[in-house]
């Protein structure tokens, strides 16, 4: 019986691995170190909280299986998928630090001949500077480390039929983590008791814990633009609130934003919730295979501009999927210098947030979206309103 039963069936991972090599073989790598817990999940059904010490898989570009080099504490979880069986350790005590290591597993493995190019999952949070230049003065001369950290990262760009309906659970979750927030907001109320009150729904919908900690806050706190995390603050009548909730289904997140009012709202917070759902709604129809990013983003800046309201050097999307602590963001932004195009498959958290600096508060609103090849679709039941409670 897995630790961790695996999430898609044989032919996804397959799919999903040889993708990789076909990209490997794009780039001219002759191998790729994964060290980003999210490659290691979406890959090869890795799952693990640990990912704060080394390990790494060797994966070679002409297709033999890979090796991973994990701490002893983790051998058990790696082995618990069947994509992984050559497994090697290392441990606190050992003689040989695991940059080492890997250079020797790189040798046994005939992949540091000389001129090689080996990719290197840099931009993660699981390979810390400390390790990253254990690894760097171990390689010999004439082997050449690149930056590959966009690799893995592009392939899971495009979810398949499977990863959507991971989606889809995720939004519901987040829904009923949404609901129950709406539901514990009065006068007397902390903002923790809204946290605790989402946490609880999400867990009883079927959720896990969330990459990033519910960003909540009210009255002056939602100056934060959501980058803070609830607190013991008592609400008050007439206080501005901010939640966003990432709800998960297997790793993978459905994020939204919904602002609130104890009681009722001032005559500035409805005309700025306006402003800000009339903009998302304008360029919502945009949201379709073939589009670029960047049109969805001026479609709206326009419309916020009408309304005498400015986001330009902002984005206003990002996207979603897998995610570990400490983010729940994937490459993908919505912004005008952004290169992408919209392709059926892609997610992503569609929103705006603005500040009013003259009355100290800021309203965030945003929803879980998925391209289709019909168009956008909601992932999130929710209406795009202002909750007054």
């Amino acid at each position: 019986m897995q630790i961790n039963p695996l999430a898609f069936d044989a032919g996804e991972y397959a799919a999903r691995q040889q993708r990789l090599l076909d990209a490997l073989a794009q780039q001219r790598l002759d191998a790729l170190l994964v060290f980003q817990q999210e490659s290691l999940y979406y890959l090869y059904g890795y799952d693990q909280i640990g990912y704060w010490v080394y390990q790494t898989a060797v994966v070679p570009a002409d297709g033999s299986e890979p090796t991973v080099l994990c701490r002893n504490a983790d051998e058990h979880l790696v082995r618990d998928t069947p994509h992984l069986r050559d497994v090697r350790t290392w441990l606190d005590d050992d003689p040989r630090d695991p940059g080492t290591i890997t250079v020797e597993i790189l040798r046994e493995r005939g992949l540091l001949r000389a001129g090689a190019r080996i990719g290197v999952e840099r931009r993660t949070y699981s390979l810390m500077p400390y390790y990253h230049d254990l690894l760097t003065a171990a390689m010999p001369d004439g082997v050449e480390l690149v930056d590959a950290s966009e690799l893995v990262s592009a392939l899971r760009q495009i979810k398949s039929p499977a990863e959507l309906e991971l989606m889809r659970r995720a939004g519901a979750v987040m829904d009923a983590g949404f609901e129950a927030a709406f539901d514990a907001i009065a006068v007397g109320a902390r903002e923790c008791d809204l946290h605790a009150a989402a946490a609880a729904a999400m867990y009883r919908a079927g959720g896990e814990a969330a990459a990033v900690a519910p960003p909540i806050a009210s009255g002056h706190r939602t100056l934060s633009q959501t980058h803070v995390g609830p607190s013991d603050r008592v609400l008050e009548a007439g206080d501005p609130i901010t939640i966003e909730l990432g709800g998960v289904c297997r790793r993978y997140h459905a994020v939204g934003a919904h602002s609130c009012v104890v009681g009722e709202p001032s005559p500035a917070m409805r005309s700025l919730h306006g402003a800000i759902v009339d903009a998302l709604g304008s360029a919502f129809p945009l949201i379709e295979p073939g589009r670029p990013t960047s049109e969805v983003a001026a479609r709206v800046q326009q419309r916020l501009e009408a309304a005498g309201l400015d986001r330009r050097g902002r984005h206003v999307g990002y996207g979603t999927g897998i995610g570990y602590p400490p983010s729940w963001l994937e490459p993908l932004r919505l912004k005008a210098s952004d290169g992408h195009v919209l392709e059926a498959g892609m997610t992503f958290f569609f929103f705006v947030g603005l500040t009013d600096r003259e009355r100290g508060f800021c309203f965030y609103v945003g929803e879980p979206v998925a391209v289709t090849d019909a168009g956008g679709e909601r992932l999130s039941r929710l209406p795009l309103e202002l909750v007054c409670r």
